[in-house]
């Protein structure tokens, strides 16, 4: 749909015609003040120029309303209906010291276990259009970045912004978890869910893995975790001059998997870029919900082309004018 963002500057676009006749009536008729040798034959070239074209400034007036067209800001507008089916979800992230490992080789350069799930979460938005998201990130502590929200531009945007150790080094995992169960509680209960993204154990938080596992239970909040990382020995950045190091990060797959099992999610493993193709798959099989907007859509701003246009004419129509020679 077509429309304009600031419709009442279209009640400008005679202003540029009325303008141009009040300066005109005002304009006093001036006497030559140098009698060219050859001024009859001009006055007779210029008595043969159309009439309105020596008269009306079509290319100042055009360029003019142009540029008032583009105050009123046109833009394309996808409107999403009022009420229509999709899901809601809950993106927890571990930023823990230990997702620095670097044990992903991505187009060939090794990349660490929080960019690849950065990685993986912007891939699952990019393909949820109509869908709604939020964003929990936990270290030592757990945060929310945004509640759940049809802007996912926005849930993206501060995803690609997440930095290691923006919460702590430490893991609290029952700390996310319950977070979570808070953000999630008041929605419809098939629209509760969680996806916990971690490489580690927990190592801090106020509420125990367990403590947190009967919350989500009790609001029916399905979680499905994601265990990020290889096993045994992996690459950690921290070596003598800036290199890095051999060590082992375990991980607790049995929590992760009773997690899962106990809130009816699905425990995933991934040590491959490849491996998140389950995620996407089972995301679709999800349970559907209501959503219900008022006039939200996404727009396409067209400013530009008037403007451009604009410009152009009033340039076209200074260099033209000062190229003519009237008697």
């Amino acid at each position: 749909m077509f429309t304009f963002a600031s419709f009442w500057w279209l009640l400008a676009l005679p202003l540029p015609v009325l303008v141009w006749r009040w300066l005109r009536r005002r304009a006093p008729r001036r006497q030559p003040a140098v009698f060219h040798p050859h001024a009859q034959l001009l006055a007779q070239l210029a008595a043969e120029l159309p009439t309105r074209a020596r008269r009306l400034p079509w290319l100042w007036l055009a360029g003019c309303m142009l540029l008032i067209l583009a105050l009123a800001r046109p833009q394309w507008v996808i409107v999403h209906p009022d009420d229509y089916p999709g899901r809601d979800l809950m993106f927890a992230i571990d930023v823990s010291g230990s997702m620095r490992a670097e044990d992903f080789v991505v187009d060939g350069h090794r990349v660490n276990r929080l960019d690849m799930v950065k990685a993986i979460v912007d891939r699952l938005l990019a393909q949820r259009p109509g869908d709604r998201a939020g964003l929990i990130v936990f270290g030592d502590d757990a945060f929310t970045l945004t509640p759940v929200t049809h802007d996912l531009a926005l849930v993206r945007s501060l995803l690609l912004d997440i930095k290691n150790g923006i919460a702590g080094e430490r893991t609290a995992l029952g700390d996310a978890i319950a977070l979570a169960v808070k953000r999630l509680r008041e929605r419809p209960p098939q629209s509760r869910v969680l996806f916990l993204f971690t490489d580690g154990t927990n190592t801090a938080g106020q509420f125990s893995p367990a403590d947190a596992l009967e919350l989500a239970k009790q609001y029916k909040v399905r979680i499905y975790t994601v265990g990020i990382g290889g096993s045994g020995i992996v690459a950690y950045p921290g070596g003598p001059s800036g290199g890095t190091i051999a060590s082992e990060l375990p991980l607790d797959e049995t929590l992760l998997q009773q997690i899962a099992t106990e809130t009816g999610g699905r425990y995933y493993r991934v040590r491959h870029s490849d491996d998140a193709k389950a995620i996407l798959a089972d995301i679709d099989k999800l349970e559907t919900v209501d959503i219900h907007l008022q006039n939200i859509g996404e727009h396409d701003d067209w400013y530009w082309l008037p403007l451009l246009l604009g410009l152009m004419l009033l340039l076209f129509a200074q260099r033209r004018g000062a190229s003519e020679v009237l008697p």
